[in-house]
């Protein structure tokens, strides 16, 4: 008969055998039964660059385009800007330093500026100067018209046009002389007075009516 002592041991050492074989040691977190071991753990690095993918070279591309536009956009705008400022200066200075046109006034004011200018026959100046020589610096200089320095030419100039007695206007050239000639000329006034150059006073102003030159008159031309 077995003894109690080495039955209850047969028991014990039949239950070890029996939780040998049916049980396993427990799995460490990571391991892989395919391969036979564990798993390498992740660094954090290679969590971050499975979490956010990897930019690709078109992205980066499209990017670095992107920048560049609105680089140059920006450096357009900044150009248009110095560009309008410039150009906003130069018109300012040339405004300030442009002279200014002479104001000529009216042609009767203009005219008087030889008022007693000598006669002197073939000359023409502010101090010295024959009829036709008056007139002729007096159209050039308010009307910029360039006329013969002959009152009979100027009488025949083509460019003049016939006005009657009646129809004169200040700016006109009124000519004097007999039947056969004309040998004086003068430049119609408002008021119905000239301005000429007389061989006995100089530039002066006369009537229309005036009884020397009156009977003398042969007739009016307009150049302007």
């Amino acid at each position: 008969m077995i003894s109690l002592s080495k039955f209850v041991a047969g028991i014990a050492l039949a239950a070890s055998c029996i939780y040998l074989c049916s049980c396993t040691m427990p799995v460490r977190t990571g391991y892989d039964r395919s391969i036979g071991g564990y798993k390498p753990v992740p660094s954090a690095a290679s969590e971050t660059a499975t979490a956010a993918p990897t930019e690709t070279a078109a992205q980066a591309a499209e990017k670095q385009a992107a920048t560049v536009d609105d680089t140059a956009t920006q450096s357009g705008k900044h150009k248009n800007s110095v560009d309008r400022a410039r150009s906003a200066a130069t018109q300012k200075e040339a405004a300030r330093v442009a002279p200014k046109p002479e104001s000529r006034g009216t042609l009767e004011s203009y005219a008087r500026q030889w008022l007693g200018a000598k006669y002197v026959y073939g000359a023409a100046s502010k101090s010295k100067t024959d009829c036709s020589g008056f007139v002729m610096q007096v159209y050039k200089g308010y009307y910029n018209i360039a006329l013969d320095h002959s009152s009979s030419g100027m009488f025949k100039d083509s460019r003049g046009s016939k006005v009657s007695r009646g129809s004169l206007k200040e700016g006109d050239l009124v000519f004097f002389g007999s039947f056969w000639k004309v040998d004086h000329v003068g430049i119609y006034l408002n008021g119905d007075r000239f301005i000429h150059a007389s061989t006995s006073k100089g530039v002066m102003i006369s009537p229309m009516n005036d009884k020397y030159w009156s009977h003398k008159y042969q007739g009016g031309r307009r150049f302007k």
